[in-house]
């Protein structure tokens, strides 16, 4: 079937699927999604997920439908999720934090039940290893080359906020999903407790919970270039993002009360 009448048939079903005049039953799409945030620990809840009998997860981490292959029908992702047999299956997309509510409102009308895990992290530690991630990482650009207006430009870009945004992307997904079936988690608790997360996150899907091995302990985040971030970046990251961090440190309290605390 060629490119384009897969996306004029995942056209013409999408909204069918969503109001219900298209039924879902037969495919097997995931009971839980880890929607992110980006740089804060998903790759370590990823590997495991993926190491206990109870739990289906793809090899590849990031499936990516819902936001860059939403115009494949659904049945194509359901096909990845074929062998999970009587396990609880789901996958870890970050980028579907950012989804806009169309998008949400369709994924929770098809997988109704559906269980989300959102982990955050420091906001300014974390726009700062998602720049140097993407910018020297991936981009290849050497840091002592890189002005310090050019780390401004790249961390204010709207790709850079929307992702350390938590409280929007909090209110839109919790607009869909009842707050009993999103669990909120934190990069904290990967460092400091990461067998007390994961027996969270185990009974948050049903499943019984088993010991996190002790090697894993060690190597809880896929480790990342170390930049220093100068100080007139940080200067601009802790202006631009105080108003947030102290949104979350009164929602939330602590850990968020520490971020607050620490670049105060």
């Amino acid at each position: 079937m060629s490119v384009r009448v897969l996306r004029l048939r995942s056209a013409i079903e999408k909204p069918l699927q969503r109001w219900g005049v298209l039924s879902t039953r037969r495919l097997r799409l995931p009971g839980f999604l880890g929607i992110g945030s980006q740089k804060s620990g998903t790759t370590w809840l990823h590997e495991q997920l993926r190491a206990h009998p109870g739990i289906f997860l793809p090899e590849e981490k990031e499936q990516h439908y819902f936001d860059w292959n939403y115009h494949k029908p659904l049945a194509q992702y359901a096909r990845v999720f074929e062998g999970a047999g009587d396990r609880v299956c789901g996958e870890i997309t970050p980028g579907y934090a950012i989804l806009d509510s169309a998008r949400i409102a369709y994924l929770t009308a098809v997988m109704p039940r559906l269980r989300v895990m959102f982990l955050m992290r420091d906001p300014v530690e974390r726009a700062w290893s998602q720049v140097v991630m993407n910018v020297v990482e991936i981009g290849g650009r050497d840091p002592a080359t890189i002005r310090d207006a050019e780390w401004i430009e790249w961390l204010d870009e709207p790709r850079v906020r929307s992702r350390g945004d938590y409280l929007a992307i909090l209110d839109r997904w919790g607009k869909h999903v009842p707050s009993d079936r999103m669990l909120i988690g934190f990069f904290e608790d990967i460092r400091n407790d990461p067998a007390g997360l994961l027996q969270r996150v185990h009974r948050f899907l049903g499943v019984d919970s088993t010991p996190i091995e002790p090697a894993t302990q060690e190597k809880v985040v896929r480790p990342g270039r170390k930049v220093d971030m100068p100080e007139a970046v940080r200067n601009h990251l802790v202006s631009t993002l105080g108003p947030d961090l102290g949104r979350l440190a009164d929602r939330f309290g602590a850990p968020c009360t520490e971020w607050l605390a620490r670049w105060s």
